[in-house]
């Protein structure tokens, strides 16, 4: 089972550091044209959870692989599920129901991590 979760565990790494990158390293104009940021909206909201999602890539496989607070990998799953509640809220809201099975399967995976890791402790 532990090796399961650890493939896991990479797959949401994996899964997160490419719109991680897109929200930090894209400009307004290219948020603006996709739908991300409303005209005149501030762009800080987008940069933060792509900050975030980079810094979630990194506490979901390094705290336990160093053994340094490894509390923090089921809490980084948990900060997932949440992330993709809200995507899925989100694109709902907004009619786009092609991500919604997407969403729904990180979603879940996330979960499953989370549960069988804070059961560790």
């Amino acid at each position: 089972m532990n090796t399961a979760l650890w493939v896991i565990q990479g797959l949401l790494s994996a899964f997160f550091i490419m719109p991680g990158l897109g929200k930090i390293g894209s400009s307004k104009e290219k948020h603006i044209a996709d739908g991300h940021v409303k005209p005149g909206a501030s762009i800080v909201p987008i940069r933060v959870l792509g900050v975030l999602e980079l810094l979630g890539c990194v506490g979901i496989i390094v705290p336990w692989l160093i053994g340094i607070m490894p509390i923090l990998k089921p809490i980084t799953a948990v900060c997932f599920c949440l992330i993709m509640a809200a995507g899925l809220l989100n694109h709902a809201r907004k009619q786009e129901y092609k991500m919604l099975p997407m969403l729904t399967i990180v979603l879940v995976l996330a979960a499953i991590v989370a549960y069988f890791r804070f059961r560790a402790f």
